[in-house]
Formats: C-alpha cells, structure tokens, sequence
C-alpha cells in the first residue's frame, strides 16, 4: 500500500499542478473580462447556491461512495464492485436533472437572504443568471459519479487529465463568448460535458452478474448530503453579510478565495488520501504522518502567500477591467485568507474520517458549530466593529480555527488516536524556517516591479526553505517512511 500510494501522489500532484495552472490563466480571463464588479458578484452568489445544492456532491462522492466502493472491490471482488457503481452512475444521470430544477428554485427562495442587500433589479438578474447555470447541473452529478469510479481503481490520471480538458475548453470558449455573465456558467457546463465524454469512455460499460444487495451506498451519500445542508445554513449566513458589502466586495473575496483553494486542494493532494484511509490496518499511523508532511509543506505556504500577496494578485489578474485598486483590495484580503491554507490542510483529512468510519452525527455538530461561528464572528466584524469585506474574511479564518479544534475533539471520539506531538514540533519547524526565508527576501524585492518581485523574491523564499528541509532530511525520512 506504501508504495503504491506514494507513486500515486508523485504522479497525481504533478497533474494536480498542471490543472491549477491551467485553471489559474482561465481566472485571469475571467478577470481581465469582468474585474471586482456587481455583475460578478451576482454569479458568485448564484454560484454559492449551485455549491450549496449541487456541487457539494463532489465531497460526499469522494469521501463516502469511493470509501464505500473500495470496500466493496477489496472485500466482494470486481463483480459487486462494478454492480455498485453502475447503479451509482444510473442514480447519479437522473440526479443531475433533478438537482438542476431544484438550483434553481433554491435560489429563488433564499433570495431574501442570499440577496438582502441587493436591489429589486439586482435580484431579479440572479433569477435569470441561475438559468444559466442548469446545464452545467445536468453534467456535472454524472461526472462526480464517473470519476469516482476510476479513482476506486487507482487511475486518478484519467481523473486530473479531464479536468484540465474541462478546464481548457471552457475557457476557450469563454474567449470566444463573453458578451455577459451568463455565458460563464455555460461554457463551464460545455468544459464538463468534454471531460465527462472522455471520463465516461475511459471508464466503459461493463455489466455485472453480482446479486443485487443493498449495500447502504446511496442512503450514506444522503446522509452525508444532509449533513452538508446543515454546513449550508452556515455558507448562507455567510452571504447575507457579504450582500451587504460595496460593489465587488464579493468578487474581491471570490479572487482570494480562489488562489488559496487551488493551493489548499494541491497541498491535501486532492484528497486521494481517502483510498489509503479507507483501509483500517495502520490507519493512525498513516493519518499522524500524513499531518506531519501537510504542515511541513502548508506553512511555508502560508508565509509565501502572505508575503507576496499583492505581486501575486497584480501578475495574475491586474489587467483589462481589473484595475490597480482591485488588485489592491484582492491581495490583502489574500494577506488574511491565506493563514487557512495551514488549517485547511490540517482539518481536510480529518473531517473525512467522519465519513470513512460513518460517524455521520459527527459531521452535523461539525457544521452546526460552523454555523454559529459564522453568524457570531460576521455578525462582530462586519456589522458591529464595521470591517467590510476585511471582516469577511477576518470572520472566515477564525471559524475554521474554532472548527478544526472541534473536529480534533470528535475524532478522538472516534477512536482515533493522534501523537500529536510530533506534528507540532514539524509545524514550529516549518514556521521557524519559513519565518527566516520571508525575513531575508522581503528585503531584497523592495522597489522592484510585481513580476520581478515575485519571481526573486520566491527564488531566495524557496531557496532557503528548501535549504532548510534539506539539512532535515532524516526527519523527512522518517515521515516519507
């Protein structure tokens, strides 16, 4: 198994950085086409509610249907395994029409909330943008459903390799098409519809001759969809406050937010840790060494990103409508957000446990603890001590440090027991050296222009953070195994 997961990491990270890169020059276009603008703003609210209602399935496929179809493969053989899956593609092809026309009638409810501080005419627009957005719904359930699949084999290459199809023809065809948003959601649904066709094909039809047993895989996955919607409550407290801020406010979040998720998925390595996990022999032992490398690569991360913020936002996305003041406004909203990297990394592989060991309950404290965090740390920084959109994001950052202390807890309860000293020590040790390297190349980029200050200043950051994992290369060792 050790082995073999590492080959997979090497060789899934190498495509996972390909599609953020990839992924990041189509949000440049999508920035140079729309900047921080109301119109934007729009499709991210719009965008939340898909999230919300539909594209949370993407976690619920990845952690309890491919925990569960490993089970399966590994314990009944191929037959069961391909019987169980077919079912799941089947249910998941009428899923996407279904969860298509409830998008959108969520959004239409949730107006009063999502949309409270939009005019009547703004929020008639989000009405007629959600329209647009149940192509890509229709495509999208069946695809989670395909790729799940093939990563239950361990072929995680077809997985990347069509995401970063999705992601170059919808941005081709974004070049082509951007007389108004709502040409975004569509092209995004004609990229997923590309990889879903090679996903499908990779895949193949293979009929089963296995005994139809009900194994529990769709009540877990709606169990687990349920659970999310209890987290959802919390995402749309989040949105009330953010309607409130000025115009772009909310794509200024949106832009910083993207740059730390594609950082966050590379760094928990696109959860293809959940295959390992899923198998019970040595699972603390793997999860404690799998915490100790997350925090050695996450928090050299963080001071990164921190540091050299506002050059990242300038090279990436300060060209056509998004200006200089937009790019200032998105990199210290950046400065703040990127502190969740390390969290993020941290509480990914943890909370999944809940659905891996089906402790289900658990995730429901999990999200009703987000949700008051989320209303009382808003409801203090953006309506009381009046932060704006720093206080967006100020909130957001101390919630998910309230909620991965909560989630420690109730792993714990899981009968998972973590050494985590060890962990600590490789965080203070990464913090240390990161520290050191963003002390010296702070310096040496003073005056120069964004482009010149991030490629320089991330050559001595990265020279001296990986002088320093050199020297301690024994202990990487010992975690690398």
């Amino acid at each position: 198994m050790k082995p073999r997961f590492i080959q997979h990491v090497a060789s899934t990270f190498g495509l996972a950085v390909v599609q953020q890169i990839v992924g990041l020059g189509r949000q440049v276009l999508i920035a140079a086409l729309f900047g921080l603008s109301r119109e934007y703003d729009q499709y991210l609210v719009v965008y939340s509610v898909a999230t919300i209602t539909v594209f949370g399935l993407q976690m619920v496929f990845d952690t309890v249907a491919l925990s569960r179809l490993v089970r399966i493969r590994n314990n009944e053989g191929d037959s069961a395994f391909w019987r169980s899956s077919n079912r799941l593609f089947l249910q998941a092809v009428v899923g996407g029409m279904l969860f298509a026309v409830i998008m959108y009638v969520v959004v239409r409810v949730l107006l009063p909330v999502i949309a409270a501080g939009f005019s009547h005419t703004e929020r008639e627009s989000l009405k007629h943008l959600a329209l647009y957005f149940m192509p890509w719904i229709v495509v999208i359930v069946p695809y989670y459903a395909a790729s799940v699949h093939l990563k239950a084999l361990w072929r995680f290459h077809w997985v990347f390799g069509a995401e970063i199809v999705a992601i170059v023809v919808s941005a081709v065809a974004l070049w082509f098409w951007h007389d108004s948003i709502e040409s975004l959601p569509l092209v995004f649904g004609l990229g997923y519809l590309a990889a879903f066709v090679i996903l499908f094909l990779c895949r193949g039809v293979h009929r089963s001759s296995a005994e139809i047993r009900p194994e529990g895989l769709l009540r877990g996955m709606a169990n687990q969809h349920m659970a999310n919607q209890v987290g959802s409550a919390g995402a749309l407290v989040d949105r009330y406050f953010q309607s409130y801020l000025q115009s772009g406010g909310i794509s200024a979040l949106g832009y910083a937010g993207l740059i730390v998720n594609n950082l966050s998925s590379l760094l928990t390595f696109r959860e293809i840790y959940v295959v390992p996990l899923s198998v019970e022999a040595g699972r603390n032992e793997r999860l404690e060494r799998m915490l100790q490398g997350v925090v050695l690569i996450s928090i050299p991360c963080v001071f990164f990103v921190a540091e050299f913020a506002n050059p990242i936002v300038t090279v990436l996305f300060q060209r056509g409508n998004f200006t200089a003041e937009a790019a200032a406004l998105a990199g210290t909203v950046l400065q703040i957000t990127a502190i969740s990297l390390a969290i993020s990394s941290i509480l990914a592989p943890l909370e999944r446990l809940f659905q891996i060991l089906d402790r289900i309950a658990y995730s429901y404290i999990r999200y009703l603890v987000s949700l008051i965090g989320t209303a009382i740390f808003q409801y203090l920084l953006v309506f009381r001590f009046g932060w704006g959109v720093y206080g967006v994001a100020w909130a957001g950052l101390a919630n998910s440090a309230v909620v991965t202390l909560v989630v420690i807890g109730l792993v714990r309860r899981c009968g998972v027991a973590i050494n985590w000293r060890p962990v600590f020590a490789n965080a203070l040790f990464a913090a240390a050296l990161a520290g050191v390297a963003a002390a010296i190349s702070w310096p040496l980029i003073a005056g120069f222009s964004a482009v010149v200050a991030l490629a320089l200043g991330g050559v001595v950051f990265g020279l001296i953070v990986g002088m320093g994992y050199f020297l301690a290369r024994a202990r990487l060792r010992l975690i690398i195994g």
